[in-house]
């Protein structure tokens, strides 16, 4: 699973038969080192933390740009989550509020 901030909506004139009519949203994931110091984050105050790549993710709850979230990667959450006849993936399983690293 990868915790990450909402960057973007993908948007496209045609699209596989699997990702017709589901949302798509651009992820910007955190990467920080396993020996983080402790601190809480929210959507304010990740930017420091912010990997220097985006990831795309199937997104069934609807989360706004800046917002964070966990996103679950593996065909097994995709099959529960949103099926398996969705393409990708990545799916964004939970709209996080604040998350305690270290």
């Amino acid at each position: 699973m990868k915790l990450g901030r909402v960057v973007g909506t993908v948007w496209g004139a045609k699209q596989s038969a699997g990702l017709k009519g589901r949302r798509i949203v651009e992820v910007q994931p955190l990467h920080f080192e396993s020996k983080v110091a402790p601190r809480i984050v929210s959507d304010e105050n990740v930017d420091d933390l912010l990997a220097d790549f985006t990831m795309m993710a199937v997104d069934p709850l609807g989360a706004d740009i800046g917002q964070l979230v966990l996103v679950a990667v593996g065909s097994r959450v995709r099959d529960l989550v949103v099926g398996p006849e969705v393409e990708t993936k990545n799916c964004v399983i939970a709209i996080v509020d604040r998350a305690e690293l270290g």
